[in-house]
């Protein structure tokens, strides 16, 4: 009996080891459209472009040792797809790691029958993990199969193709644009036009921001990671799987920046995938560093200078920040923004413009550090923006009121709105809703660690509202001693999944969204910020201690600001006009300055 409880303890840790791991495969673009989430169609096309993104998760940190690599597969064997050779895959100290590839496929290495894509992850002990298949399919012939080229195509082994030219970069900069010797094209958008396939070899951070065709020159996105890489132009026709014409590589040489410490954070921890999450209403600030982001001026002298406790800095002359429209996978090329008149180390109140009505946003947020000519770009922050939608709001924020050192009031029941299919983009208008599901999450904050959690579902929190249970330990805060708060404070939020029929179309469906978030601590002391009437119809009135010095605002739940007339009462009283504000559910924002958090409070006009 022993003997068998040994191996079934061997049986569970195998398991565990054989089945924690996973890869996900996800592509993004297919010939510049967006993946239907079905299969990938190559139509008639002869030589199709797949943007793809691929996750690998893994129960245990695996190390930097281990490659990625896209197939295709079309009969029995499969092959390395054009653009998804092998690459290391880092992951350095977590558990999840992502890449972004952008292959290509060629109509004629595609039975009729289709075939499929998949990646595969292998280990530096060649373990080998594998993705989901996904389907590729296409059309019954291609277009201008181009068999037989008309006598005044351009013959892509013959083009003279060059290169210009080698470069070093400083570690964080751009490189100079690579330019490409010129050739004729007539028939570029036909089977026989010349298809030109641009690569880097050597850093897997590089990135390419476009591709200017006409006049062949590639731009290059900030290179921040160390490594020297090599780029290589191939052409070929476009309707053909191979690009026999390879050009001489450009060599990019990275030296050490004289820009050091260029570090951007937020103060919460992501969530699997890597992402700050936040919600449309709430805006993030993000912490810089000034005074660490300096400029060695012995380096930028001498770019392989040792570094000495004698050498000589001075401070960078300005930032600018920038952010990318992303998804979850990371794939696809970024259309980088400068965020207007940020030009300090942090970035306070940051909320993207491009906001979409769907669920979730994704971004990449960055800082670029100046002085006089060079740049170096901070790493990148990936930030998550979940937008409230279906009128799934709940009220409201709390503050506990502790009586002693060892007990407090009862928190209040956090209440939820009903929600309700409206303003959504769903064909049709009659809609009938079958039933509607709950789940409440939670996220903790250290009040004296400052350190954030992150969210998790609430264990049987399935109802329309919620009566906060978390385990509350009162500490002393202060030098007095008398002084009481919460070990932990609570944000919650809460998410509804509407399962729907309408009725016009005799379809069924679901959506989902995520509320807004309120918060929970504990003190002594009682909430100093009161509103009222509440719901009202007319007149809002806030009450707090210098109140007048507050910059308010009022904010939908699509995250807009839309403000209305504020008459100062007193320093600690204001009213704000809301009467010509539709009905619905709003949020009064609150900062004195940059240094000070931001209060928030819900309010209903009816």
């Amino acid at each position: 009996m022993r003997k068998n409880y040994i191996y079934l303890v061997l049986a569970f840790i195998l398991s565990i080891s054989m089945f924690g791991q996973k890869v996900t495969l996800t592509p993004t673009l297919v010939n510049g459209a967006g993946f239907d989430g079905s299969s990938i169609n190559l139509g008639g096309t002869p030589y199709s472009s797949i943007s793809l993104g691929v996750k690998v998760e893994m129960p245990t940190i695996p190390g930097n040792n281990g490659t990625l690599t896209i197939y295709v597969v079309s009969g029995l064997n499969p092959s390395v797809a054009i653009g998804g050779s092998s690459v290391p895959l880092f992951f350095g100290e977590g558990k999840t790691a992502s890449q972004s590839f952008i292959i290509n496929i060629n109509w004629n290495s595609i039975s009729e029958l289709g075939g499929q894509i998949y990646a595969e992850y292998k280990t530096s002990s060649n373990v080998a993990y594998k993705s989901g298949y996904i389907k590729v399919t296409k059309n019954p012939t291609m277009n201008n199969s181009g068999a037989n080229p008309p006598a005044d195509a351009p013959n892509p082994t013959k083009i003279p193709n060059t290169l210009c030219c080698n470069q070093t970069v400083r570690l964080g900069d751009k490189p100079a644009p690579i330019t490409g010797s010129q050739y004729l094209n007539p028939y570029q958008d036909q089977s026989y036009g010349i298809n030109s396939s641009w690569a880097s070899n050597g850093n897997t951070s590089v990135r390419f921001l476009n591709l200017d065709n006409v006049n062949k020159i590639l731009y290059i996105d900030y290179v921040t990671e160390p490594g020297n890489f090599t780029i290589t132009r191939s052409l070929g026709y476009n309707y053909s799987y191979d690009k026999p014409n390879k050009s001489n590589s450009v060599t990019i040489t990275l030296v050490p920046s004289p820009i050091t410490s260029n570090t951007i954070l937020v103060y919460a921890e992501p969530n699997s995938d890597g992402f700050i999450e936040h919600i449309n209403i709430n805006p993030i600030d993000v912490s810089g560093g000034q005074n660490k982001v300096k400029v060695n001026l012995d380096i930028l002298d001498d770019p392989f200078h040792t570094y000495s406790r004698l050498d000589r800095f001075t401070d960078v002359e300005r930032f600018e920040w920038e952010y990318a429209k992303t998804n979850k996978a990371l794939g696809g090329s970024l259309k980088w923004i400068t965020i207007p008149n940020e030009n300090s180390s942090t970035l306070n109140y940051f909320k993207p413009t491009e906001i979409s009505d769907a669920e979730d946003n994704y971004y990449l947020l960055r800082r670029i550090s100046i002085y006089k000519d060079i740049k170096s770009c901070s790493n990148l922050l990936k930030v998550l923006v979940r937008t409230i939608g279906y009128n799934n709001t709940i009220c409201c924020d709390q503050v506990v009121k502790i009586l002693s050192s060892t007990s407090f009031e009862t928190p209040d029941t956090i209440i939820g709105s009903t929600p309700i299919i409206d303003n959504t983009d769903i064909t049709g208008k009659n809609f009938m809703i079958n039933d509607i599901s709950y789940q409440w999450q939670v996220q903790s904050i250290g009040t004296q660690s400052n350190s954030t959690a992150t969210w998790s579902n609430i264990l049987g929190a399935t109802s329309k509202n919620y009566l906060p249970s978390q385990k509350f330990t009162i500490r002393s805060s202060g030098r007095t001693g008398m002084v009481f708060i919460f070990d932990e404070s609570y944000k919650y939020r809460r998410i509804s999944k509407i399962n729907y029929i309408n009725i016009d179309k005799s379809t069924y469906g679901s959506v989902s969204s995520y509320s807004n978030e309120v918060s929970l601590y504990g003190s002594t002391y009682e909430d100093g910020t009161k509103i009222y009437p509440n719901p009202t119809s007319s007149l809002l009135n806030i009450e707090s201690r210098d109140i007048s010095l507050y910059q308010i605002n009022i904010v939908n739940i699509k995250g807009e600001t839309v403000n209305t007339p504020i008459t100062i009462i007193n320093s600690d009283l204001v009213s704000l006009d809301v009467s010509n504000l539709k009905t619905g559910t709003y949020f009064i924002t609150m900062q004195r300055s940059s240094s000070y958090g931001i209060i928030q409070k819900p309010f209903i006009k009816n």
